[in-house]
């Protein structure tokens, strides 16, 4: 009898499902989707001109960090490589060493 029972009250709720209204949409819904919608192919639209690797902020803000750390290397690179020189008269053989760097040992000079 137990089964009988269990039964009748599977049923009673499935009957209770079957008398459910479907859900109806708040009113404009579509509009308001179409709208939405359509915002976004804009947007997209808009999107589309920028390169790929833009669209994407982990990429941009990679690529501009990698721009940020080359510029900082290349200023430190320029300021600690330029060593004070003595300017010298442009006639003079010390002028003509110093304007073709033949102060520093190369790989083809002669021993």
């Amino acid at each position: 009898m137990k089964e009988n029972e269990e039964d009748h009250q599977w049923e009673d709720r499935f009957r209770q499902l079957g008398n459910i209204e479907p859900a109806q949409p708040r009113p404009f819904f579509y509009t308001r989707l179409e709208a939405r919608l359509k915002s976004r192919m804009e947007s997209s639209e808009l999107a589309a001109l920028l390169p790929w690797w833009l669209q994407k902020p982990a990429y941009a803000l990679g690529t501009l960090g990698v721009l940020i750390a080359l510029n900082v290397s290349v200023a430190i690179w320029q300021n600690s490589s330029n060593a004070p020189t003595v300017e010298t008269d442009p006639g003079t053989y010390e002028a003509f060493v110093q304007d073709y760097q033949l102060d520093h040992q190369t790989v083809y000079a002669d021993e």
